[in-house]
Formats: C-alpha cells, structure tokens, sequence
C-alpha cells in the first residue's frame, strides 16, 4: 500500500506527502486532526485524526532533528554546517545558546576559508562574546572575510581604519575598501567613499565623486547620504545651488529621524527656499529636532514660536507628536 497521504483542507488539495512529512505537519500544526485525508485503499476520504489511529501500531523510526543533522555535519567537516551550527548557538535559535560553542564552530569554518564566518569571528572577538577581546586577531580575520569579497566586511574593515578603531589609522587604506564594499552597491560604504572625497581623507577632494557616491547611498535610503547631498545643493558645493533638490532630500533624511536634517527642513520651509514658505511645518520640524537636543534645532524653534499664534504652535506640536508616534515601535 502506498504511503503517500492526500490532504484536502478548505478545498484545496495538498500532497502527497511521505507518511513521515505527513506526521510532522501534524505535529506542526500545519495539517490539523480535523482535515480529511486519503490514500491508496481508502473507500472514501478520512480526518488526518482517524489514519494516525491506523498508524499507531506502525511506528515511524526517529528522525534526526536539524540541529542533530546540522552538528552531524558540521563534525564531519562541512563548513557551512559549522557556520550554521555557530549562529544556532550564537541565537539559541534550534541550539542551546553557546557564545563559546559558537566561536569553536566559527573558527572550525574560518580556517576552512568560510567568509561568513572569518566575519562573524572578528565581531566576537572585537566585542569579547563568548571569547576574550583580541583586536589583532579580530583585524586578521576581518581582513580575510574581506578579501574574500564579503562586502560588509570591506565595509567594517574600511570604517576601522579611517578611525583608527582597532587598527592602525590609515585613510587612504580605508578609502580601498570602502570603494570595494560601495561597488558592490552597500549603501553605508557608498556614504563614507563620498565622504572621503567630500573632505580629502585619503584622496584628492573631489565634489564630483563625493556627489556621486552621496547620491548611490541616498538613492538607496542612506539618510546620512541624503543629509550630506543636500548639504551640497544647498551650498552650491561642487553643484549647481539648488534649494528645491536640498529640500527634497533634507527632507528624507529628516523622516528617518536625523536631527540636523529635521533643523535644515525647518529652515528652508520656515524662509520658503525651494519649498512654499508654511511656519507650522517648519516649526514641527525644529520641534523635533529639539526633541533630540539639536542646539540648532532649539534655538530657530524658540525664534521662529516669536513669530507665531499660539493656534499655530499648537499644530505644529501635534504634528510633531503625530511624526514620533507613527515612528514608534509597533504603532
């Protein structure tokens, strides 16, 4: 008789499955006792609850669980297992929570060349989880998930040297491995390459290429990047002065919650330069800004309520409330 069960729930047929997967979707929940089933010797369609009664004297052998397969494997050798195996127990998702299991299984896949895990083991190792803090051992291993081509090693690995953070200070280093992480279209790398061109670090400054990577990264929802390209426009650094693109894109990087952007939003609608002059709006936008004890922002929301109703303050705190609200976790 053939093993293989037919599922009908909500008349939609699913299957078939292995008597094995079948008992698992049940236990999962995924097939409940209630459904009806079919297979091959069946007059008719029965509830899934019915045939794991006549299944009962037939007991299914034990499965291996994941993390029974996955350490299996990892044993053997197999550096994606021992990857895996190591963020199981770095989570305790599937595997008892281990920091130091997971950095025995992270070093087992690292020496294998495993470029996740040569990552994973310099952030350990720089924040001493599950292992003491070692910064040369940390920068070798970041070094190596880097030159395997992990972007966002290139990407750590360039911000540590442009600031000296557990490695040498070395600017035009770090400009070399931001430009490798930003060509494959990391967003954070793309901001920091504009930067160093945008000030010289490392490289000739150049406003073009600063532009250039500031409009990748901005492009992307970098709101670092939106911030430091409307800098741009509005100065006329490099570009041609625009206040209208300096507003449309202070204005992105103020709806993710940057503070100097928040001020800058509320300058231009507060003077009306590339947008319609409208003092509620700008007066939401230094309140807010305030909020996060932005000197700038608490000094022209202060100079700008001079200038408006009570009727008018009042709405733009409403909006400014309505604004954090919606950011909220969870609302």
């Amino acid at each position: 008789m053939s093993k293989r069960i037919h599922v009908l729930i909500n008349g939609e047929q699913f299957g078939p499955y292995p008597e094995a997967e079948f008992r698992q979707h049940v236990m999962d929940r995924k097939i409940l006792q209630s459904d009806l089933v079919w297979r091959e010797g069946l007059a008719d369609w029965i509830s899934a609850g019915e045939l794991l009664a006549t299944l009962a004297a037939d007991p299914l052998p034990a499965v291996k669980s994941v993390f029974e397969e996955t350490k299996s494997a990892a044993e053997k050798g197999d550096a994606q297992a021992q990857f895996k195996l190591a963020l199981m127990h770095e989570k305790g998702e599937g595997a008892p929570l281990h920091h130091a299991e997971a950095v025995k299984w992270l070093r087992k896949a690292a020496e294998q060349r495993h470029a996740g895990a040569q990552f994973q083991l310099s952030l350990a190792l720089a924040g001493g989880r599950g292992v003491l803090v070692n910064d040369a051992e940390s920068l070798q291993w970041l070094h190596a998930a880097a030159e395997a081509g992990l972007g966002e090693a290139q990407y750590l690995l360039g911000r540590r040297l442009a600031n000296g953070q557990g490695a040498p200070q070395n600017d035009a280093e770090a400009v070399k491995w931001f430009q490798k992480a930003a060509e494959q279209d990391h967003a954070v790398a793309q901001c920091s390459l504009g930067f160093m061109h945008d000030h010289g670090r490392g490289t000739t400054r150049n406003n073009a290429e600063a532009l250039k990577w500031y409009r990748k990264a901005a492009e992307r929802g970098d709101a670092v990047a939106q911030n430091n390209m409307a800098m741009m426009f509005a100065s006329g650094q490099g570009v041609r002065k625009d206040e209208a693109e300096a507003a449309k894109w202070f204005r992105k990087a103020a709806e993710q919650g940057v503070p100097g952007a928040q001020t800058n939003c509320g300058l231009l609608l507060a003077k009306g330069q590339g947008v319609p002059q409208d003092y509620v709006e700008a007066f939401k936008w230094f309140n807010l800004a305030a909020a996060k004890g932005h000197a700038n922002g608490i000094k022209n929301r202060d100079l700008l309520a001079a200038e408006m109703t009570k009727e008018q303050i009042a709405e733009g705190q409403k909006r400014a409330a309505l604004f954090t609200a919606k950011r909220e976790p969870g609302l």
